[in-house]
């Protein structure tokens, strides 16, 4: 597992970063320090103060009307999640797909939107694919502070791919005072196959000017099926803050992430053909990011300046396996040596500036970006060698105002237009509204967008022995809106959310056969997705929270025209949509150093293709699991945990022919110092 020579911008970028990371030390030595007080959190369901995922500027997240879910530290360090798809199976109206089954490639789908619907941001960074696609096999949590989930387009601030939604995660900001440590590491056994085991560490510290924290870890997961997926994870993350002066801040963040797997599973399934011991992948991220801030003194206006690099290689190797002869094949499957490797860059400048007017109950917010990315694609199919280099640039100019035109009230408008190469400029509008109707205890909120997704460089222009280029590809687009109540009780015990949302899909990319070995992508297809989402909690008692989440959701196929009728009938549900995804917990302190949390979590029944990505349509049934995480303190600094999941045993597909986790229980421990 090592980073290939693309990185070398990348490594630079890394190495200011480490040489900086050098200074807290020596602030740290230079400056009179000072123990941070331990600050006791808030209750799990407690948003942020301010979040930085629905907003040019951050913002309080009851002045905005997108629906908005954070993942605290809180809820990491209760629910001990290994993998970032785990830890967002716990957010409202987001589904993890495994159609490959557990352990193999994972994606989120949001609202029903398609999986390159939703924006994947590191510190602000984007890490998607160019054009969406984005793969949490293996990505671990090491270093975190959050993760914020917005829901609905967010194409108005994140541009391409933010049609659905946006999920951001967020490196932990070091604290003033002496290095704090925290260690962990657990390991893993199933009632069948699927074991596993991960270790990491993290450290932060500064002084009143400078502050850091650094983590790393690894991980592993044998799988659970016969031959083994064997994940490797290794991943570490630096961030550093300096205050230059009362009104210069400097932000640095790194993170590199480095994933190889096997991928047994082909597409007709686990049983129906033998499973793959010869394919396998191997990905590595890098994402940094420096940003630069200036306030005004009396903090109604600043700037912002940010460079920031990201980097992936992702190599597919599989080599031909002897499979049995099947006279009348129901199937494909592909069997053939093939090798290929690709390596992504992205270079993107954003300046951004807000201004506070009429006495602060209006702020202004208006920047620019620039970007350029750039594919390397090296094939090797049955030893004839292909290559193909392609690049392409954006720019993108935005603004927004957030003001209280009276009391109660708050509204939040704005607009992007953003042009890539080759392509027409897209302009993407939105507008949200709240309006507290009990101040304090009950709001109503409205909000409605339009957003984009724009082809990605390999759909217009990869051509290959098995797929055609199509440079005359158009952005996917999206009209979305929703109206939402949120109320709590005066005393905070009760919260609860509810929200109704409708979002249509326009000429949608779809990949359709073009000749007898090749196929295409040209935009077809049109759909929509609608459903009701809803948040409750309820501090039942002081040692105890119960709460409930969900999304009911609905999918229809408005247009079929030039696909097969077979795999997308009109106004049918679309594939990989469940009706229903909801989960509910009681968070406990039992005393004497004993916590925990029970959770259930229900998916509803589902359309799956038979084949992963073609074949028949097939519903598979709803299922019902149930795990449990508790933690005990041996001492201050020391505590052990358990991990059960899927307590109960249940029998259950994620796809077709692709069965779900046996019982899985992990032990663990953290020491803090």
């Amino acid at each position: 597992m090592a980073f290939h020579s693309m990185f070398h911008p990348f490594r630079v970028a890394c190495g200011i970063l480490v040489l900086a990371a050098a200074s807290p030390v020596a602030a740290q030595q230079r400056d009179t320090t000072r123990a941070a007080a331990d600050s006791a959190r808030a209750r799990a369901f407690l948003l942020p103060p301010l979040v930085a995922s629905v907003a040019r500027t951050p913002v309080q997240p009851e002045r905005v009307g997108f629906a908005l879910s954070v993942v605290t530290a809180h809820d990491l360090a209760a629910r001990t999640p290994v993998y970032a798809a785990d830890a967002l199976r716990d957010v409202t109206g987001a589904f993890i797909e495994e159609a490959a089954g557990p352990g193999g490639p994972t994606i989120v789908r949001l609202r029903g939107g398609e999986e390159v619907f939703t924006q994947i941001l590191m510190d602000g960074v984007q890490v998607n694919e160019n054009g969406g696609f984005f793969d949490f096999q293996g990505l671990a949590l090491s270093n975190l502070e959050r993760v914020e989930v917005a829901r609905g387009p967010q194409s108005a601030l994140f541009g391409s791919s933010a049609v659905s939604g946006v999920v951001q995660f967020l490196t932990a900001r070091g604290e003033v005072g002496p290095a704090r440590v925290t260690v962990t590491g657990e390991g893993s056994a199933a009632s069948a196959d699927g074991h596993g085991w991960r270790a990491s560490a993290k450290a932060s510290g500064g002084g009143e000017r400078v502050q850091w924290s650094a983590g790393a870890g690894s991980a592993f997961a044998r799988g659970i099926y016969a031959l083994p997926h064997d994940t490797r994870t290794i991943d570490g993350s630096l961030r550093m803050d300096a205050a230059l002066s009362s009104r210069i801040e400097l932000t640095g963040t790194a993170r590199i992430i480095a994933v190889e797997s096997k991928l047994p599973v082909r597409d007709p399934g686990t049983t129906r053909v033998p499973l793959d011991p010869n394919a396998r992948t191997e990905r590595d991220r890098l994402v940094s990011a420096l940003t630069a801030r200036m306030v005004s003194p009396g903090g109604t206006w600043s700037h912002h300046l940010r460079v920031s690099l990201y980097g992936e290689d992702f190599v597919y190797d599989d080599l031909q396996d002897p499979l049995p002869v099947m006279e009348e094949p129901e199937f494909f499957v592909f069997n053939a040596n093939f090798r290929q490797d690709t390596r992504r860059s992205r270079t993107t400048l954003d300046y951004g500036g807000s201004v506070q007017l009429a006495a602060g109950t209006a702020t202004v917010s208006f920047g620019a970006q620039a970007e350029r990315e750039a594919v390397h694609t090296e094939t090797d199919f049955e030893g004839t060698p292909g290559e193909q280099r392609l690049d392409r640039t954006s720019r993108a100019a935005f603004a927004e105002v957030l003001f209280t035109p009276v009391r109660g009230v708050d509204v939040l408008a704005g607009a992007r237009i953003e042009s890539f190469e080759g392509l027409d400029p897209a302009f993407t509008p939105r507008a949200s509204v709240v309006v507290d109707l009990i101040t304090g205890r009950l709001s109503a909120r409205a909000a409605a967008g339009r957003a984009f997704k724009a082809p990605n460089l390999q759909e217009q222009y990869l051509d290959n022995p098995f797929i055609a280029s199509n440079p005359d590809l158009a952005p996917e687009t999206s009209v979305s809106w929703e109206v939402g109540l949120d109320a709590k009780d005066a005393a905070g015990r009760i919260a609860a959310e509810v929200t109704v949302f409708r979002q249509t899909f326009d000429d949608l990319i779809r990949t359709v056969q073009f000749d007898e070995t090749r196929q295409i992508n040209r935009n077809l297809g049109r759909s929509r997705a609608q459903g009701i989402e809803w948040t409750a909690r309820f501090v039942a008692h002081e040692r105890a929270t119960i709460g409930t989440h969900g999304a009911l959701v609905s999918t229809d196929v408005l247009d079929n025209t030039g696909l097969d009728a077979v795999t997308f009938p009109l106004n049918e549900t679309l594939p990989g949509r469940p009706s229903v995804v909801a989960s509910a917990w009681i968070e406990g302190d039992a005393g004497h150093g004993i916590t925990g949390v029970i959770r259930t979590t229900t998916v509803g029944s589902q359309t799956v293709l038979s084949e992963r990505f073609s074949g028949r349509r097939i519903e598979i049934d709803a299922y019902t699991v149930l795990g449990a995480t508790l933690h005990f303190s041996v001492t201050d600094a020391l505590g052990i945990y358990t991990r059960i999941e899927n307590l109960l045993g249940t029998d259950y597909q994620t796809a077709f022919d692709r069965a779900g986790i046996p019982r899985t229980a992990a032990l663990g421990f953290r020491l803090q110092h």
